[in-house]
């Protein structure tokens, strides 16, 4: 009875990746976590390694808390790597996969809405969901609405949660120690899912983040100018020269002007 108490607190507790943005994929087959066995050969011992994706794409225009979305569809934040106190991570730890739904509040299926702690990569053919970064297994079983569940610990107050698997690596077990890029599980819908799909947590210091926009810088904004002046070049003032006022000398007279002595004429006798 605790079992099922504890089922149904955490199913409520965690309304999970149930909306309706999600498509309805056909459930998996296989929805239980095989028996611990010791270290035995399986589907991901010889499985690749996780493959480093460029690029994220959307899966529909209509999902929840998509970001910034590019002409093709792409997530236009993503980068393959998040930086966090314990070293790099996979933004996305899965084989092929497209994001659904992103970090934020969002509407329910049922109505009303809740804060979604994640994202979701989706693929309706399900493939391989790797460990994130190196660290240790904290915990790899079945937690309500979560599903078959992993948890691991990166040190430095990191931990990365995968949600909703459909299996997990039967030799996988808590307190061992896991590299990055090793396969773990694969994608299903277990526990309040609609679709098949990895929900995807990074937590860092007991505060979940965004594992798509954490630590990418924020663009930049600018405002228009509607006119442009030139830069005003400060002038000088010129400098005052002070002259000597010139001594004034003593006028020159004009020069006298001079005749010819007069020629005096006598008159003839006889006139008067």
């Amino acid at each position: 009875m605790r079992r099922i108490a504890f089922s149904l607190a955490a199913a409520a507790a965690l309304t999970g990746c149930a909306t309706a943005a999600n498509p309805p994929y056909a459930r998996p087959v296989t929805t239980t976590i095989s028996p611990p066995i010791s270290s035995a050969a399986n589907i991901y011992t010889n499985a690749p390694r996780a493959p480093l994706h460029s690029e994220l794409f959307a899966c529909h225009s209509y999902g929840s808390n998509l970001g910034l979305i590019g002409q093709r569809g792409e997530a236009t934040n993503y980068t393959p790597y998040v930086e966090t106190p314990a070293g790099s991570l996979l933004r996305n730890p899965t084989e092929v996969g497209c994001l659904s739904s992103g970090f934020g509040y969002r509407g329910t299926a049922t109505g009303g809405g809740r804060q979604h702690n994640g994202i979701d990569l989706a693929n309706r053919e399900g493939g391989f969901i790797y460990a994130a970064g190196n660290g240790r297994v904290v915990t790899a079983d079945y937690r309500g609405g979560y599903g078959n569940f992993i948890e691991i610990d990166h040190g430095n107050g990191v931990h990365t949660r995968y949600a909703h698997l459909v299996e997990i690596d039967p030799n996988l077990r808590p307190g061992m120690s896991i590299a990055e890029g090793t396969p773990m599980g694969r994608m299903g819908m277990t526990g309040n899912a609609t679709g098949v799909h990895l929900h995807y947590e990074i937590a860092i210091d007991g505060l979940l983040v965004d594992p798509i926009n954490y630590g990418v810088p924020q663009p930049y904004q600018t405002t228009p100018v509607a006119q442009t002046y030139q830069q005003p070049v400060p002038i000088e003032a010129p400098q005052v020269i002070e002259l000597e006022e010139p001594a004034m000398e003593q006028p020159i007279p004009p020069p006298l002007q001079s005749y010819p002595e007069p020629v005096r004429l006598q008159r003839p006798d006889g006139f008067n």
